[in-house]
């Protein structure tokens, strides 16, 4: 399809006319309300070209959240954040390790990279499984970048970055706990200590989390499905001998024991979009997954006369086990086959014998070891000319597994049979040098200048679970089980380019080209390959009304190469990955933020993607359009209280996914949620209720020959939060 082709779909027509809609000279001025003088909007500081700037002189399309949105918003998981940031899109499935991500229509492929890069206080989570932790608690801003930033964050973040910054240990003593109670008998406590060891010299901050929930779904027996038991601790020490020098040590450790898979089973292709307790999942087997996460990190910066370096060293060691049904069924079903590769196709339950089938099951093993380094050097001053240099080093090593089997009875003394088995090492090691220029052509035009070189080797080696020993696999050249270990290499070279030009200082409009690319991966020995894609953005950044409105869009073109698709299928090994060859994304974005008063704060989003597939289709998991809109009011009652509402709408849009020969179609939903309560200086009290409407939807439906399987989303829940700050 040639370039003037691809522009003149109807969907560049709608992204053209969305990005004229919301261009600062279409509007009218605004009228100055009461209260108005008070109630500029704060200037946000982001790192996203690795140095501190202000939101709105960074050429890319950046929403930001500062501590007093995430509070006000009551974010505790990348999901939340993603439900304020158009055209970017989270599916939790099957299992907290697998939480699928999209960004302007580039998503997840499951054992491979994430399509962002996710980094934690300088430190980068370099699986896709340690991306949902929850538990982000104790933040003080989380920028999320959309469109490829590889350039500076790396191979896989070729549909964005979301860079997560914790709060820094304090000078001062302080400190704040949280207690939250919801429905589900969700109970959640939090809290956070600071302050200095030594004066100005050695400063600390601990927070710890802890949750205990029995969840929102139960089986239609009446048990808890979607339980869970969450803790987790976080350290850290700040270290500043000298004024030049600086040395920030963290570790965080975290358990969480949860009920898992979550998916219900339905028979037919018309009860996709329903929900209703005829379709609550049924379980013989309820099934639990084990999740431990040790993160440690060292950040050490220093000052030269002329530039900063920096060093950021970090481990992480996560282990997975998971053990639940595979039926998905609560026995006796007679005749049925959940699944091939030797499941008994009769489970009997409690009326099993001995010897007989009781039901079948799954198991899931994965185990992470990931070391990260990042050396870079970063210009200070404020000249005409400003630069960054920098080496990356990554080495990760995976182990995963997964088998299933049969429970032979007699139900109340039952064992468990394994019938087949696949467990993989795999290894990369990663290295990446890159380079930033940002040179300021006069006092208004920048041209930003960025490009990187990454490179991983890669290799998958199978192995029997009971003795180690390795199992030869498929030589692609031959056909012939007869090589012990895959390797392969993937490289590229990413440029980004960017002119941006600042017309009056409350207005800045840019244009940028960048390439995007993330690493190929094994899938049970099949070689997935690397995606790569091209990118064309042109946007504008504004401030209107006296600094009482910020608007913000973009308009964006991309052409993607053999983008990884994951599906789920009835037979060993249960789940293939693919590539589709070529295909076109094009979309537009505008977000706004208005200050209408002291009292009044007014904010929302809206995106719209348009996906084609070379040849014929759209991409799946890509709604075509998703919208968010919050309204928050304060009302001072005294001299220290304030009476605070919120209410957040999320509009995510209809989406396909598709097998072969299957196309589910998932209806679109509206997702309100309310925040009222009091806020004091040291205190406050808030009631919650999470979709008030009640919607859900399903997510990564799939068929298994006789029946097909879907996770959803989760239903309404009501809660009360209270707080206290020392």
């Amino acid at each position: 399809m040639t370039t003037v082709r691809r522009y003149q779909r109807r969907g560049y027509w709608a992204c053209a006319l969305g990005l004229l809609a919301v261009w600062p000279g279409a509007q009218p001025a605004l009228a100055q309300g009461s209260g108005a003088e008070d109630a500029l909007i704060e200037e946000i500081f982001v790192t996203a070209r690795g140095r501190d700037e202000s939101l709105q002189d960074v050429p890319d399309a950046v929403t930001a959240f500062d501590a007093d949105r995430i509070e006000a918003l009551g974010i505790d998981d990348v999901r939340a954040v993603a439900d304020q940031t158009p055209n970017f899109f989270i599916r939790e499935s099957f299992r907290s390790g697998v939480t699928f991500i999209t960004i302007r229509g580039i998503t997840t492929g499951q054992q491979g990279f994430p399509p962002i890069t996710y980094i934690v206080d300088g430190v980068k989570a370099a699986t896709l499984d340690s991306i949902n932790q929850g538990a982000l608690f104790d933040i003080e801003r989380i920028e999320v970048l959309k469109g490829p930033q590889g350039a500076l964050y790396g191979a896989g973040a070729i549909a964005g970055a979301v860079n997560v910054v914790s709060k820094k240990p304090s000078d001062e003593f302080a400190g704040e706990v949280r207690a939250a109670y919801a429905q589900g008998n969700d109970a959640t406590v939090k809290g956070v200590v600071s302050g200095p060891i030594v004066d100005e010299t050695l400063l600390f901050r601990l927070s710890g989390y802890y949750r205990d929930a029995d969840g929102l779904v139960d089986t239609r027996g009446g048990d808890d499905l979607n339980f869970e038991q969450h803790r987790h601790i976080k350290g850290r020490l700040l270290w500043a001998p000298v004024d030049t020098l600086s040395v920030d040590l963290r570790a965080a450790f975290t358990h969480i024991d949860g009920g898992a898979p979550g998916a219900s089973r339905f028979d037919s292709i018309d009860q996709l979009n329903r929900f209703d307790s005829s379709l609550d999942p049924r379980r013989g087997i309820l099934g639990e997954e084990d999740r431990e996460f040790s993160d440690y990190s060292v950040k050490i910066d220093w000052e030269l006369p002329f530039a900063t370096l920096t060093s950021v060293t970090g481990y992480l060691d996560l282990q997975q086990d998971l053990f639940g049904t595979a039926s998905w069924e609560r026995p006796p079903a007679l005749g049925e086959a959940p699944l091939a590769g030797g499941i008994s196709e009769v489970i009997l339950g409690e009326n099993a014998g001995p010897g007989e089938p009781v039901d079948n099951f799954q198991r899931l093993v994965d185990d992470f070891q990931v070391f990260t380094q990042d050396i870079r050097l970063v210009s200070t001053g404020s000249g005409p000319l400003r630069w960054m240099f920098g080496y990356e080093y990554i080495e990760r090593e995976v182990e995963q597994g997964f088998a299933v089997g049969i429970e032979f009875g007699p139900a109340a003394d039952s064992t468990f049979t394994e019938v087949f088995g696949r467990f993989d090492d795999k290894e990369d090691e990663i290295w990446g040098v890159y380079g930033q220029l940002n040179w300021d052509i006069s006092d208004r035009l920048e041209l930003t200048l960025a490009a990187r070189y990454d490179e991983d080797e890669y290799s998958s080696r199978q192995f029997d679970e009971a003795t180690g020993a390795t199992i030869n696999q498929i030589d692609p050249d031959t056909g012939l089980a007869t090589l012990p270990v895959l390797q392969a290499q993937d490289s590229k070279f990413q440029p980004k380019v960017s002119l941006s030009y600042d017309w009056s200082g409350s207005l800045m409009t840019y244009i940028t080209y960048a390439e995007g690319f993330r690493f190929g991966f094994y899938n049970t020995g099949a070689l997935t390959a690397a995606e790569e894609t091209e990118n064309v953005e042109l946007g504008f950044k504004s401030q209107l009304a006296d600094r009482r409105l910020s608007l913000s869009a973009a308009l964006f073109f991309i052409d993607y190469s053999n983008q990884q698709l994951t599906n789920a299928i009835d037979e060993p090994p249960f789940r293939i990955t693919t590539n589709v060859p070529s295909s076109d994304i094009q979309g537009v974005e505008a977000e706004f933020n208005w200050e209408a008063s002291s009292r009044w704060t007014l904010n929302g989003g809206i995106g719209y993607l348009d996906t084609e597939i070379d040849g014929g289709g759209e991409l799946d998991a890509v709604p075509q359009w998703t919208a968010n809109l919050g309204l928050q009011y304060r009302r001072p009652i005294a001299a220290d209280m304030e009476w605070t509402a919120r209410l957040d709408w999320r509009h995510q849009g209809e989406h396909i996914k598709t097998e072969p020969g299957i196309r589910y179609e998932i209806d679109a939903v509206d997702l309100i949620n309310v925040r009222i309560g009091l806020q004091a200086e040291r205190w406050s009290v808030q009631g919650f209720v999470n979709n008030v409407a009640d919607q859900q939807f399903p997510i990564d439906p799939a068929s298994f020959g006789a029946f097909f399987l879907r996770d959803y989303s989760d239903p309404r829940a009501a809660g009360v939060e209270v707080s206290y700050r020392f």
